[in-house]
């Protein structure tokens, strides 16, 4: 059955019983699928143009009736028909955003494992009766290098062209893995890739030159089969073949962005020699194929932890056959390659000053070094930083409000691409909490205030008019709609689900600070990973209490710092010596088994 998806105007031959969503995954179409395809988040929205829908599943209560009516249906649970076509909305997304974020420190300087020469290559006389590989060598002058077979096999085709011309080697690690005629010494490329849970980022570097080619940001597909890690992991275990489905869909991910890579820069994909791989450890493990059902169960032991390397062929990778697929090191269970990528960007393992790392996810992982010490820990912070368990939360996309400010008379919102808003982001979450936190609106217990409480406080009518009562509890109405049908709000229930968040990682901060004995005036720096941390507004982190309340001075957004390690990792040796040093020298914290974790929670709850 053929369904079109709009405006990406993809087609798409899905199977019998496939609902959009699962269609949609399968072709390289991002639609988000929070909740695994249960139909309870809603945030999977889509319009269908052409088609029968006239099947209506219980699910769609999601939906109002004037939506159902307008062809909205959620994709999770409308299956295909035929012919189908359907409306997804186009945004600038969380992705969009990571692609400005990848920059190389200062000073950085490439040393890779892959080199290309090129020399002119004499045949065989009566007086020079060497083999073809010897005089290769000789002439080329790597001593105690070798062929694989593959180069070995080549040579003959190459070799028995013309008397003399010119020849290029690939040499990794004293091993000559190609041979090709002509001079091609600067068509030496490598793939960095970060895989996130929401989002995949693939870089294509030229690594004679270390300089960037194109990169490639795309919501990761396997958010069809689960929003989390644990959802995905529940996925892979329900039966044989599911892991198959998840390391497949981002193995397809990755190839797609190498044939786009490909066609738009006129590069050849068997000249791709080197891929490195980041991610948390349960996408290091889907990666590779190997079962992750172990890291969804205390003790949350990972299959492994050390770098892995597989060969391109083995994964189903479209680059060069036999390039090295390296999946850098993991730290623990639930702190995975990515943080360490995100940390050889830094200082942080100087470990004589005060410097936290945050990555704030779903999971929040935190690593702080401080007298001589280097500590990691990963706290559940759960979806509504990246607004899947806020009532209008969305990713950040055309129409989100991404950032709030409460003025004397006014609230003034910005929107991702300055048109009407139609949901919020994580970075408008937080700084909607933060300004209803600082002028009093919410309590510190999180308590959304009344009109008359907010009236006694002195609050100006303008502002109290967009509080709205809901039942026992009260909304703050961030948007009025012309109709009055589509308010962007915050609800009570919305705040609860801040206060759940920035908790656990709040808890986990201070528990790590106690156990290496960092103060609040030790801690010198404080690094932000991620497009998240670019993103949001720095005096309204620290005003809900998910970062320490220190200088904003001593605050540093690291842009995307796992892509950008991953990068450093394939383009230098010395960087991927520092990262397998770097994993094993950081001691792991488990938080659950902590009696102290519960105690500094429920602190952490106030405001």
């Amino acid at each position: 059955m053929k369904i079109t998806f709009l405006p990406q105007n993809i087609t798409w031959e899905a199977e019998e019983g496939e609902t959009i969503l699962q269609a949609a995954a399968k072709a390289g179409v991002s639609i988000d699928g929070n909740c695994a395809g249960m139909g309870t988040c809603g945030k999977c929205r889509v319009k269908i143009l052409e088609g029968d829908a006239s099947e209506i599943r219980d699910h769609h209560h999601k939906l109002t009736d004037r939506d159902i009516e307008a062809g909205y249906r959620l994709a999770c649970c409308q299956p295909v028909t035929e012919n189908m076509v359907v409306e997804v909305a186009e945004a600038e997304t969380t992705a969009s955003r990571k692609k400005k974020l990848i920059r190389l420190p200062e000073g950085f300087q490439p040393f890779t494992a892959v080199e290309k020469q090129c020399v002119r290559f004499n045949k065989a006389t009566l007086a020079d009766q060497r083999s073809d590989e010897e005089r290769i060598l000789s002439a080329f002058g790597w001593e105690g290098a070798s062929f694989t077979y593959h180069a070995l096999a080549k040579l003959p085709r190459i070799l028995r062209k013309k008397e003399n011309h010119l020849i290029t080697l690939t040499h990794r690690d004293g091993l000559i893995i190609d041979v090709e005629e002509g001079d091609t010494e600067k068509a030496n490329y490598g793939v960095a890739v970060d895989i996130g849970t929401t989002t995949a980022v693939v870089m294509l570097w030229n690594c004679a030159n270390g300089t960037m080619i194109d990169v490639s940001a795309v919501t990761n597909p396997q958010g069809a089969y689960g929003a989390d890690v644990i959802s995905r992991i529940t996925f892979a275990g329900e039966k044989d073949g599911n892991l198959g489905v998840l390391q497949k869909a981002v193995i397809d991910c990755i190839n797609k962005a190498i044939d786009d890579f490909e066609a738009e820069n006129h590069i050849c994909r068997g000249n791709i020699y080197q891929m490195t791989v980041v991610g948390n450890t349960t996408m290091s493990h889907v990666f590779l194929g190997i079962d992750p059902a172990q890291l969804a169960l205390a003790p949350f032991s990972p299959v492994f932890t050390e770098a892995a390397s597989a060969e391109a062929r083995d994964l189903g990778l479209k680059i060069f056959d036999r390039a090295e697929v390296y999946v850098a090191p993991n730290i623990a269970g639930h702190v995975g390659s990515d943080i360490t990528a995100g940390i050889i960007t830094t200082n942080l393992m100087d470990r004589d000053k005060g410097h936290l790392f945050i990555d704030i996810g779903t999971n929040g992982e935190i690593v702080l070094t401080g007298n001589g010490r280097a500590v990691a820990c990963s706290t559940a912070a759960g979806p509504a930083f990246e607004g899947s368990s806020i009532s209008q939360g969305m990713r950040a996309a055309r129409g989100a409000i991404e950032t709030v400010d409460i003025r004397e008379d006014r609230v003034d919102i910005g929107v991702i691409g300055d048109c009407e808003p139609v949901g919020i982001c994580g970075s408008g979450i937080i700084d909607a909490v933060g300004e209803l936190i600082r002028t009093g609106i919410v309590d510190k217990s999180g308590r959304l205030l009344s009109r008359e409480k907010l009236e006694k406080k002195g609050l100006s009518q303008k502002v109290i008019e967009h509080v709205r009562p809901d039942g026992k509890t009260n909304d703050f109405v961030l948007y009025f709609s012309p109709d009055g049908k589509s308010d962007v709000v915050i609800t009570q229930k919305d705040v609860r689900e801040v206060q759940l968040a920035k908790a656990a990682i709040a808890a986990g901060i201070t528990i790590m600070m106690g156990e290496i004995g960092v103060t609040l005036d030790t801690l010198e720096t404080v690094s932000i990973a991620g497009a998240f941390g670019s993103y949001i507004r720095n005096s309204s982190a620290i005003h809900i209490g998910l970062l320490p309340k220190v200088s904003e001075e001593r605050i540093v957004s690291l842009g995307n710092a796992a892509g950008i390690g991953a990068s450093m990792i394939l383009l230098s040796q010395r960087c991927r010596e520092n990262a397998d040093k770097t994993a094993m020298e950081i001691e792991h914290i488990e938080l659950a088994g902590r009696s102290d974790f519960q105690d500094e929670y429920m602190t952490a709850m106030m405001f």
